[in-house]
């Protein structure tokens, strides 16, 4: 049975009846179910995937997603505006894209330059609303960069270092109970470690056996006393030996178990003998999705132990989140366990009418929804030497990983089967990433969460504010008069902006992809806004510039002389020989050119002098980027640009800044500048060109240990007001552009049939849509030059909230 959100909310109110009706108290049950679900219901989080057309790329290649949004069991319906960050190894934001968001899925695409460095691209998606939560929730994945043999790095990787965690179930090991402690070994790269070894009390007695169970996890149980220590003696899969400490040993305290039967999840509480009252009132309280599921009152009056059942066999897919909390509602123990749904997925065929390996040669695929129900799916079609890693994919993503703090291993393993040996390590894996999703303090004493970023609820559009006028001068100016001009269209258009009291404008109708070239200036006879400042996409989230990096995921990127992508270098080593072989002979002249001067090096040449021309740092050339006209000053826009350079509450004044200990000597135009404030306050449409020296500078007087930041305003001919005109501009970016993927047709004559096809993406389409009328699609493609298998992966989502991923190899 599909679980639609409205039927789930309908039987968690049929199971909260059942609970409270069999000795709850009404009060307390009503309460607390009110206060969790109207919590969950105002701060729902989001959660995404993206499905790429490959995990192994190129450079110049691109890469093609599509994003998959879910809310809760069902596709995000509010936020409209999906986020993705593109970085290379360094942290160096490459581009900072934003693609709409339609009934919770969008696309988008990204080309990897070909001065690409390292062998990663580390892609972050998010939406506004994530931005609010942990971190730790936004999607983050790395996608392999093969480079040619020239950069690649030879030699051996470093020898994997092990570490061994461990996890009472419940949070805590209390004296005199029995307890259940997982454990998890892994190394630096989050690879699981095979362990093996002995738990010791600090007497040298042994208490239990280390046996890994499944991918470094494993569990044992003792009956820990609280006067003794415990230590694990355990060897690495090197046969290396090391020592791990256990938990400390609380004296007060509960234990909470939990195991799986069938159609619901068994739990059992026990106390200690000599407890005191707190622990004797307890309440019992598990969530789903942020919504109730289960609530119960217990007594451990008169009795040490008690147990329980919560039926879940109508349940959806997910994390249950079990805590027990005392009279006073303070959490004592808590649990997550996994809820397997009977009808999370379904399952479209995928064949071949046509089917050929011949060069060049033509195949239709067929993709038939046998589900009366309207779907929404992506495929793509690669060579499948191509090294592929689905052991993360969109049913896994969204049904785990996304909700879980921490990485796990091959997730996708654990929807492979429903035998007790699968179920039984996913519940390791519930016990090694234990999670706190509520901060019941705040909860109980309705204390709302601190949010910057509202939901995006509206397609970006051409908006903005004026900044620096007061409500009376806005109502006097009244519009604000815009000329716009796109790339694509070479019209200009004309839009009226009614300025609000506020000073904010928008015209939600003109929403637009790339960027805009926007001339205005106000309404009213007398020009009262002349000295105010007018910024626009405000909206718009400015790029994070630089993105912090796993030194270990740079270093397990780096491909090394070993076998694990050994196929996709063979491969990509033939598309380059090849290519090279076919360019070279289709040279007919070789003309040889001066290498001509970069913006910023122009830049450098008209506006800086003397020790200023120094290239020990980094140039921006802020008058073409777009992303500086959404910055709010100077030092926003710097901020997490540079290496280094700490730049804290950029809009306080003065903003904190600190480079190795020192702080930078800032300049205006090379003049020196002693008070921030004089650049904070600077509007970023008068800025030219900002320099970041880095440590020491030895420009200016006396010199600087902490670097220098120097800002240039527009002069002459940079200076941004139309010269037909006489009016300001600025050029502004919405969406980014979304392409098509372009796949040839040898059966028509064209260019293409001379060039050499190397392509490694044979077919990508993200819009495919099912209907109960018209389930069955046909798509046609080429094979290239060379190829001799086929990898075709389907995923997508439907109607119901189910997802689907298939993934063949055909050859």
């Amino acid at each position: 049975m599909t679980l639609h959100f409205s039927s789930f909310k309908k039987k968690i109110g049929i199971l909260l009846f059942l609970m409270v009706s069999c000795g709850s108290i009404h009060l307390f049950a009503q309460r607390l179910d009110t206060l969790i679900n109207t919590f969950g219901a105002k701060y729902r989080p989001e959660r995404i995937h993206l499905q790429f057309d490959k995990q192994t790329y190129s450079p110049q290649e691109t890469i093609w997603f599509k994003g998959y949004i879910f809310s809760g069991i069902a596709p995000e319906q509010k936020s409209k505006n999906l986020y993705v960050d593109f970085s290379d190894e360094t942290g160096k934001v490459l581009a900072h894209d934003v693609f709409p968001i339609s009934e919770g899925v969008s696309r988008g695409q990204f080309d990897i330059p070909d001065s690409l460095k390292g062998n990663l691209i580390h892609v972050r998606a998010y939406t506004k609303w994530m931005l609010n939560f942990d971190t730790a929730f936004l999607y983050n994945n790395n996608l392999n960069v093969i480079q040619p043999k020239a950069k690649r790095i030879k030699g051996k990787p470093p020898t994997p270092k092990a570490t061994l965690y461990f996890f009472p179930e419940g949070g805590d090991a209390i004296a005199g109970l029995s307890t259940r402690v997982a454990f998890m070994a892994e190394d630096q790269y989050a690879q699981p470690v095979n362990i093996s070894g002995e738990v010791k009390d600090n007497d040298g007695n042994k208490v239990a056996d280390l046996l890994v169970q499944h991918d470094g996890m494993g569990s044992f149980y003792f009956i820990p006393d609280a006067q003794k220590t415990y230590t694990a003696t355990w060897k690495d899969g090197q046969g290396e030996t090391h020592t791990t400490t256990l938990p400390a040993i609380h004296k007060e305290g509960i234990t909470l178990s939990v195991k799986a039967s069938n159609g619901e999840k068994l739990f059992a509480i026990q106390r200690p003998e000599n407890a005191g009252d707190n622990l004797k009132e307890l309440h019992v309280v598990a969530t789903m999705y942020q919504q109730t599921v289960y609530l119960a009152n217990i007594s451990l009056a008169d009795k040490t132990m008690i147990s329980g059942a919560i039926p879940t066999a109508y349940f959806p897919s997910g994390i249950l989140q079990i805590t027990v909390l005392d009279k006073n509602m303070r959490p004592l123990a808590e649990r997550i366990a996994f809820v397997k749904g009977k009808d999370d997925t379904f399952h479209p065929e995928v064949g071949f009418s046509k089917l050929s390996f011949d060069k060049r040669g033509a195949n239709e695929l067929i993709i038939n929804v046998l589900d009366s129900v309207p779907a929404n799916l992506a495929v793509s079609v690669t060579d499948a030497s191509i090294g592929t890693d689905s052991s993360n994919n969109l049913v896994s993503d969204m049904l785990l990983s996304s909700q879980i703090k921490g990485k796990v291993y091959r997730p996708f393993y654990y929807f492979l089967s429903d035998s007790d040996k699968v179920n039984n390590d996913l519940d390791l894996v519930m016990l090694t990433h234990g999670w706190r999703r509520f901060d019941w303090d705040k909860i109980i004493n309705k204390e709302p969460l601190n949010i910057a970023y509202p939901k995006d609820s509206t397609y970006l559009s051409l908006s903005g504010k004026v900044f620096g006028a007061t409500p009376a001068q806005l109502a006097a100016s009244g519009t604000l008069f815009a000329i716009i001009k796109s790339k694509a269209d070479t019209t200009n258009k004309f839009i009226m902006l009614p300025l609000n009291s506020d000073g904010t404008f928008s015209d939600p109708n003109a929403i637009f992809f790339d960027s805009l070239n926007v001339y205005y200036k106000f309404s009213g006879k007398k020009n009262y806004l002349q000295n105010s400042e007018v910024t626009f996409m405000s909206d718009r989230l400015p790029s994070p510039g630089h993105i912090p990096m796993n030194f270990n995921d740079i270093v397990k990127a780096r491909l090394y002389d070993t076998t694990g992508l050994a196929g996709s270098r063979n491969l990509y080593d033939q598309y380059w020989a090849m290519a090279h072989f076919k360019s070279d002979n289709a040279l007919a002249t070789v003309t040889v050119k001066t290498k001509q001067k970069s913006l910023t090096e122009k830049l450098d040449d008209e506006y800086t002098s003397g020790m200023f021309k120094d290239d020990n740092g980094y140039t921006f050339d802020v008058m073409n980027d777009i992303a500086a006209q959404g910055a709010m000053n100077v030092f926003s826009y710097l901020q997490g640009r540079v290496a280094g350079l700490q730049i804290s509450n950029p809009m306080a004044t003065p903003p904190g800044l600190s480079w190795r200990g020192s702080t930078p000597s800032l300049f205006l135009d090379e003049i020196p500048v002693s008070d921030a404030s004089q650049l904070s306050n600077m509007s970023m449409s008068d800025i030219a060109m900002i320099k970041i020296y880095r440590p020491p500078f030895m420009g200016g007087f006396g010199g600087s240990p902490g670097g220098a930041i120097a800002v240039y305003t527009r002069k002459g001919a940079d200076v941004a007001v139309d010269s037909k005109t006489g009016m300001p501009h600025k050029t502004i970016a919405g969406y980014t552009v979304i392409r098509e993927f372009y796949s040839p047709n040898y059966l028509s004559l064209s260019e293409d049939q001379d060039k050499f096809d190397a392509r490694s993406t044979l077919y990508w389409n993200s819009l495919i849509m099912t209907t109960p009328q018209k389930h069955e699609v046909r798509l046609k493609f080429f094979n290239n030059d060379f190829t001799k298998a086929y990898r075709i992966i389907l995923e997508g989502i439907n109607d119901n909230g189910q997802f689907t991923h298939v993934e063949k190899v055909i050859q």
